[in-house]
């Protein structure tokens, strides 16, 4: 029993401190998992900042006799946390990246995750409960009680473990990347849901406005960290400067005018209208970024969601083939 606290402080330590250091590093992505995880905007930044400084703080309390209990404690209790926002954002149908080791190691939300979660709590709560028992359980005292056969078990066991996942990982790298379901969207010739938003420009512009120029309404859904959109953005500059007389292009991201600057700035985007969080995209059914779908001049749904940009760019060439065949040619 001794021996297997150890271990398990040991480990969890290296979880908590990996997941802490990753996320700190890449304080935009973990932010942006903050607020997919439920947080209200205004709190995100702060416990972007908070959630891995105390994962830091867990792994180091795990590592020192006086401070065990504590350690394991918080570390349960953050991780019945995770636990039960990954079961409301399974139930909800929502698997964005769960970003629980920032850019070292994100995949999007699923059943291995929660019992991933599971797991490492029921470590926390089994060294919460020795460490509690015997205060005075020592790493270093522990190990170094080992004989030559008992270390030579450990060592043995520490490299079943990785080879293991070094296999496990060659073969995630091999499997074939599965292509998601496509979003389902609103049926064709429904009426497109209404909206106000804020205009990154100034001011608000609702779907009554932008459909007003008597052109159909290219949609796209889009986030400010998405970096599938950041690649697009570039070539949606260059479809609002060259369809502009065929089609209205109008992009739907969230967060604050500060968080979308950069990619505005940088591609010179025009009519960039933000949401508080994704209220218009799950009205649309636009769960993943970025997603594009078209309004026709009578305010319907004319297209299935796009999701991708392979998609988007799909769809705006039958579009446009639309547009030029429904007008009529005119003669000098």
């Amino acid at each position: 029993m001794p021996l297997l606290t150890v271990l398990l402080r040991i480990a969890l330590s290296a979880v908590f401190g990996i997941a802490g250091v990753t996320k700190l590093i890449d304080p935009t992505g973990t932010r942006e998992a903050v607020k997919n995880f439920g947080s209200p905007d205004p709190l995100a930044p702060a416990l972007a900042i908070v959630l891995p400084i105390a994962e830091l703080a867990i792994a180091a309390a795990l590592l020192f006799t006086t401070t065990v209990v504590a350690g394991a404690l918080a570390g349960l209790l953050i991780l019945v946390l995770f636990i039960v926002a990954i079961s409301i954002n399974l139930a909800r149908g929502q698997t964005h990246d769960c970003h629980c080791f920032g850019q070292l190691y994100s995949r999007p939300l699923g059943w291995p995750t929660l019992a991933r979660n599971l797991s490492f709590a029921l470590g926390a709560a089994f060294v919460l409960w020795q460490s509690s028992s015997n205060p005075g359980l020592s790493i270093v005292g522990t190990l170094a009680q080992l004989n030559t056969s008992a270390w030579l078990v450990l060592f043995g066991a520490v490299a079943v473990v990785i080879g293991a996942l070094i296999l496990w990982q060659r073969r995630q790298k091999n499997l074939p990347v599965a292509t998601p379901a496509a979003p389902r969207g609103l049926p064709l010739d429904s009426v497109a849901p209404a909206f106000e938003l804020t205009a990154y420009a100034g001011g608000t512009v609702t779907l009554a406005q932008l459909l007003a120029y008597g052109k159909p309404v290219l949609l796209i859904f889009t986030n400010p960290t998405c970096g599938p959109c950041v690649t697009l953005f570039a070539e949606v500059k260059d479809w609002q400067q060259t369809h502009h007389e065929q089609l209205t292009i109008a992009l739907i991201s969230f967060g604050t005018i500060k968080e979308n600057f950069v990619n505005v700035a940088r591609n010179g985007l025009g009519q960039v209208l933000l949401q508080q969080e994704r209220e218009v995209a799950e009205k649309y059914g636009a769960n993943v970024t970025p997603t594009a779908v078209v309004v026709n001049v009578n305010g319907k749904i004319a297209s299935p969601l796009a999701a991708g940009a392979d998609e988007i760019r799909k769809l705006l060439t039958t579009v446009l083939g639309n547009s030029h065949s429904a007008t009529p040619h005119q003669h000098p």
